[in-house]
Formats: structure tokens, C-alpha cells, sequence
């Protein structure tokens, strides 16, 4: 069995378990998360057993299709970032325990999203696993110091938010500069490095998460340190959206080289 074919069925796995679970025990999982309506819960649980099926029939074949790999890998990346979603909204997730339980499962089911891209990547270049790491850190070297520093600040400038900003709205910050790192790192491992399309892992969350700072920009610190701080971060997160779309348009184009 490949490593592709396990990591599927560890997917399948964690499909069926939670389906069964969720389809079975709808109140009780509703209850442990918060504010979820059962119904919902129930529906999830059928879809899960669904998609888990699913997994389990691709993971039989001798050779996985790559259409099936990327839809499970778009399911999971998309059940992380609606978790994260509904987290930083207090939307149903709403008690300590079920944002626990609900980052878990999560964390879990977007780590499973990134190895998938990650073993079809290293199926579709016939590289070895260490081969595709090297390829993604040279990729990573070759760019320009600019860009590097660029980059470095985008980092600290969403780390230094909790320092600047009302609690309430710095966890929207970090919500969304965690959310985007399972995502540039499955981009990374299935293209085997850094390419322009990559600028979705910012785009999916960052854009909401601005359009929610400036609606919300009464939970800015009002001190001349906290204002200056707000106004510097929308800045450079519009500018790093503003890079992704041309980016993006570029490779929509056929500039779809690995950045080396």
C-alpha cells in the first residue's frame, strides 16, 4: 500500500468515525460544541459517512486519481478554515469545550488535507519525500532578499498584534494568520515549491478577516501606539491581498513556474 493510499484511508477513517458519531449522537455533539443546531450535526454526520465511502473506494485503487485526492484535500482544508470561520464569529462553537474539540478535530483533518497534496505531489514529480523538501527550501532561498523581508515583516506584524489590539479583535488576527498556513504549506508540497496561485492561502482568509477589522475598528486600542499599529497592519495586509491578486492573475495567464 502506498502512502498516499494510507493517508486516504486514515482520511476514511476519521470520515467514518465522526459520520457515524455525529449522525448517531446529533444532541450530544451539539451540546459539547455550543450553540450547533442537532439537525445540522445530523446532516454533517450522513455527508461525512458519504465522503468517507468515497475515500475508502479511492484509496482501493492501484492508483489514486488525482481529481479524487484534490477533492478530499479541498474538503478537509475547507472543514478547517469553516471551523476557524465559526470560531472567530462565536457563531454555534460558542463553549471552551467545543472550540477545544472543534480546533482538534480540525487541526487533525487539515493536517490530513496537507499530506494528501504533499504525497500527490511527490507521486506527480517522482521525487522522494526529502527530495520534495529540498525542492521547496531552494525555492524558498531563491527569492529575492526583498521579498524575504517583505515577508518577514507581513509575519510580525500579525505576532505583535495581541500587543496592540483589544483581545476580541486580535483573536480574529491570529484566527486568521493560523488559518492560512496549513494552506500555503499544502500549495508548497503538492507544486514542490513556491508558485503564484499560492497567494489563495492569503486571500481565503485574509480578505474577510480585514473586512471584518474595519467594520469592527472600535475594538482598535484607541492609545496613539494601538491606532498607529491598526492603521499599519490594514495597510500591509492590503498590500500582501494586492500582491496575491495580481499573483493569482499571472498564473491564471500561464506563468506557472515553480519561483525559483
Amino acid at each position: 500500500m502506498t502512502s498516499l493510499a494510507f493517508a486516504l484511508r486514515l482520511n476514511a477513517a476519521s470520515c467514518l468515525g465522526f459520520g457515524g458519531l455525529f449522525a448517531t449522537r446529533p444532541g450530544m455533539v451539539a451540546a459539547s460544541l455550543g450553540a450547533v443546531p442537532p439537525m445540522v450535526v445530523f446532516w454533517i454526520g450522513i455527508a461525512l459517512l458519504f465522503n468517507g465511502a468515497h475515500l475508502v473506494l479511492a484509496s482501493l485503487r492501484k492508483r489514486p486519481l488525482r481529481a479524487e485526492v484534490l477533492w478530499f484535500a479541498l474538503g478537509d482544508i475547507v472543514w478547517w478554515l469553516a471551523s476557524l470561520a465559526l470560531i472567530a464569529a462565536g457563531i454555534w462553537i460558542t463553549s471552551a469545550e467545543g472550540i477545544a474539540l472543534a480546533g482538534g478535530v480540525a487541526v487533525f483533518v487539515v493536517g490530513i488535507g496537507a499530506t494528501q497534496l504533499f504525497l500527490l505531489g511527490i507521486e506527480r514529480s517522482g521525487q522522494t519525500a526529502r527530495g520534495q523538501w529540498q525542492r521547496i527550501g531552494q525555492s524558498w532561498l531563491s527569492l529575492p532578499l526583498r521579498v524575504k523581508l517583505w515577508l518577514f515583516a507581513l509575519n510580525a506584524v500579525f505576532l505583535a498584534a495581541p500587543a496592540f489590539m483589544a483581545w476580541d479583535a486580535a483573536r480574529v488576527v491570529l484566527i486568521g494568520y493560523v488559518a492560512s498556513g496549513p494552506l500555503l504549506l499544502g500549495f508548497a508540497g503538492h507544486a514542490g515549491g513556491l508558485t503564484r496561485h499560492m497567494g489563495i492561502a492569503h486571500l481565503v482568509p485574509f480578505t474577510p478577516m480585514l473586512v471584518w477589522l474595519v467594520m469592527h475598528a472600535g475594538l482598535l486600542d484607541r492609545t496613539a501606539a494601538g491606532f498607529g499599529f491598526g492603521i499599519l497592519f490594514a495597510a500591509m495586509v492590503a498590500v500582501c491581498l494586492g500582491f496575491d491578486v495580481y499573483d493569482l492573475i499571472r498564473w491564471l495567464r500561464g506563468d506557472r513556474d515553480i519561483l525559483v
